[in-house]
């Protein structure tokens, strides 16, 4: 069975083009967003420092989010 944070977070990535071998030569903006959204996600679970929100991994999400 898939991890559906790590599906979430490859649908991310795939979203912002964004792959092992272009990461050199990714945009740093992009860069960004996508290390926003991962940090966000780890700051959810309680990992990382941040805010928590309704709908984190914590819990179940809605289909379609």
């Amino acid at each position: 069975m898939q991890d559906p944070l790590a599906l979430h977070l490859a649908r991310r990535a795939r979203n912002l083009a964004l792959d092992a071998l272009n990461v050199e030569d990714a945009d740093p903006e992009t860069l960004r967003d996508f290390a926003r959204a991962v940090l966000l996600e780890l700051a959810a679970l309680g990992l990382v420092r941040g805010g928590e929100e309704v709908g984190c991994w914590t819990a179940p999400r809605v289909p379609g989010h």
